[in-house]
């Protein structure tokens, strides 16, 4: 090929090209034209699957530590780290045997730790980068309010678990009402009562009792009602349907629905010692293991056991009082000297240890240093309403008041609550 052929070779290898171009374009109606045009593709991020967690569960064993249910996942130093962040949350050493705890794991390694503490609150412990974050939360549960009825044939506390209740509740409303009324001299048959009260549940189990928010007892045709209304700080008192304060400085009994086996006496026949002497206490005869109440607020003086008193708690209250308890089976978790006590507070169970010939509590009070017979103290109530709580107060009651107003019409007429 001579260089004097190339325009021309040029020429015709180019103009095809254009020809063909300029022809297909023109031949094209717009919509095949369109299809022709790659459709613009718009970036869609990739969709990641959240990370499964896989859940251990189990119950403390006798014995076991937080240590030992964490070495599954954790190192030895992880464990150190790990309580260091409980400490100033939840001291990982008081972990009680039967409860609940819960490991999470992600792709195997350690992702959160869950403890129940008690009916309110939870523990838990998460990895927060290379170290961990402890917090104590509350417990979610699905709150039902229900309303309680029942009567009485023997006991407060028979008669609640004749009607599938947990007798603890029976324990809650005798203390409630037990200034108004002696449950263990002046409960009679067909006495009844009604309780509105919050029931706790976890998906279907029952988990126990909440607030109760109203209830009411007629006792020998007197007709007795408590209404709750919350304080600024919180906590919560009950009511009379007159605004009357239902609490007084001490709880009429340590112990609910039992006996009074022996007295307050100067002078007693011992039944073990064969001799005579004062009883400075009163004898409330129960089964073991019935749970024990701090009568009120106070400091724990005294936690011991000896030969004679055996399991024994002293609590010092204010104005010059003290309480005994003496002959428990056991102390209350966490029971110790020193620490401070609420009223109603659980602080051990009825046994028989030391001189006893029987399980009972022996329960005693002093003024100022003095013996005083227990039964023979009447404390004052506490404040009744205040006024800037009394349109609070005309709340309650117009929706709780009338669960009972047909029962309290039909009541007996008659002092309606005891000064």
């Amino acid at each position: 090929m001579t260089y004097k052929n190339f325009p021309l070779l040029l020429l015709m290898a180019v103009v095809p090209f254009f020809v063909g171009c300029d022809e297909t374009v023109e031949s094209q109606s717009p919509a095949a034209s369109a299809l022709a045009t790659p459709p613009a593709v718009e970036a869609v991020a990739p969709v990641l699957s959240e990370p499964e967690e896989t859940l251990f569960k189990g119950k403390v064993a006798s014995g076991s530590t937080a240590a030992a249910i964490l070495k599954a996942w954790l190192s030895p130093a992880e464990v150190h780290a790990f309580a260091g962040a409980c400490e100033p949350v939840y001291d990982l050493t008081t972990i009680r045997v039967g409860k609940d705890w819960r490991v999470a794991t992600v792709d195997d390694q350690f992702e959160r730790f869950e403890y129940i503490i008690d009916s309110e609150s939870y523990l838990e412990v998460s990895r927060d980068g290379e170290s961990y974050k402890a917090a104590r939360k509350p417990i979610a549960y699905e709150v039902k309010r229900v309303t309680v009825r029942g009567n009485i044939r023997t006991s407060l506390y028979e008669a609640m678990a004749s009607i599938n209740e947990k007798t603890i509740l029976a324990v809650r409303l005798g203390n409630l009402f037990g200034w108004e009324i002696d449950f263990i001299h002046d409960l009679r048959v067909d006495d009844s009562f009604s309780v509105l009260v919050e029931k706790r549940y976890s998906g279907s189990t029952f988990k126990g009792y909440g607030k109760i928010l109203a209830a009411e007892f007629i006792n020998q045709g007197q007709h007795y009602e408590a209404y709750r209304l919350e304080n600024e700080d919180g906590s919560a008192d009950y009511y009379s349907r007159a605004g009357k304060n239902l609490r007084h400085a001490f709880l009429k009994t340590p112990v609910a629905f039992t006996r009074i086996s022996s007295g307050f006496s100067l002078r007693r026949y011992h039944p073990i010692q064969k001799r005579y002497k004062p009883h400075y206490g009163v004898d409330y005869a129960a089964p073991t293991g019935t749970p024990i109440y701090a009568i009120a607020s106070g400091t724990l003086k005294r936690v011991a056991s000896n030969n004679s008193s055996g399991n024994h708690i002293f609590i010092t209250h204010s104005n010059g009082y003290e309480s005994g308890y003496l002959h428990m089976s056991r102390f209350a978790k966490g029971i110790r000297t020193g620490k401070k006590v609420e009223q109603g507070d659980l602080i051990g169970y009825v046994g028989s240890t030391g001189l006893a010939t029987g399980p009972h509590l022996c329960f005693r009070m002093k003024i100022h240093g003095k013996p005083v017979d227990p039964t023979k103290i009447d404390t004052p109530r506490a404040a009744s309403i205040k006024d800037n709580q009394k349109e609070a107060f005309s709340r309650v009651l117009a929706e709780y008041g009338p669960l009972f107003e047909t029962r309290y019409a039909k009541a007996a007429k008659g002092p309606q609550e005891k000064s």
